[in-house]
């Protein structure tokens, strides 16, 4: 699958504010070659994860359904491990005296950081079930929460820098990963089915 413009302009935005920020003096003596290191390191992980993911949904009782991908489980997974060792290394390391305070406040900024990916990975890929038939497209969140429409209901699908969405002529609207085995899919099904209400839509005016 081609990479999405996001996946390229976000981790080389990150990297290129550490740079700039190790050039201050304020910030100089914080652990940004580190940081900007493990980033790189994991979005190389991340882009040999990107090869195996799958295309198709999965078949589940009559239902396509969208799965999570081998990036998402490993983004918050990642994320959860690098904020507990982070977090750990603040507590070790909280009583010595050599080791600056702002160093130890930017390590506990990291942590909360990746605690807080790890949450939003969670409750955005891998809680939520996204799933279709030939009449009905659902979403059920991270907590539970269920959003139903139909097809001919459909009025839009765009793809944004915080996911897929697909809007209904309600205003009701799912969205869902684009990491998602299954996603562009789904995503092209939605599309086509947008304009196709449209030009429905169009006829029954002009009509």
């Amino acid at each position: 699958m081609p990479l999405r413009w996001q996946e390229v302009a976000v981790p080389l935005g990150v990297v290129l504010c550490l740079i700039i920020l190790k050039q201050v003096p304020a910030t100089e003596h914080l652990p940004l070659a580190r940081t900007a290191g493990i980033i790189c390191f994991a979005y190389a992980i991340f882009l040999a994860l990107r090869l195996i993911q799958g295309e198709e949904p999965a078949s589940v009782d009559g239902w396509s359904e969208l799965k999570a991908s081998p990036v998402e489980y490993f983004g918050g997974v990642a994320s959860g491990i690098f904020s507990a060792l982070l977090l750990a290394a603040v507590i070790v390391n909280g009583g010595t005296p050599h080791i600056p305070y702002a160093q130890m406040a930017g390590g506990m900024a990291l942590s909360i950081a990746f605690a807080l990916g790890a949450v939003a990975i969670a409750f955005t890929s891998l809680l939520i079930q996204v799933r279709w038939n030939r009449a009905t497209v659902e979403h059920k969140s991270g907590l539970g929460k269920v959003t139903r429409f139909a097809w001919i209901e459909v009025a839009s699908c765009r793809s944004g820098l915080w996911g897929i969405t697909i809007t209904a002529a309600s205003g009701v609207r799912i969205t869902f990963s684009p990491f998602h085995s299954g996603a562009q899919t789904l995503a092209r099904h939605a599309a086509a089915r947008a304009r196709r209400n449209a030009e429905k839509a169009a006829a029954v005016v002009a009509g």
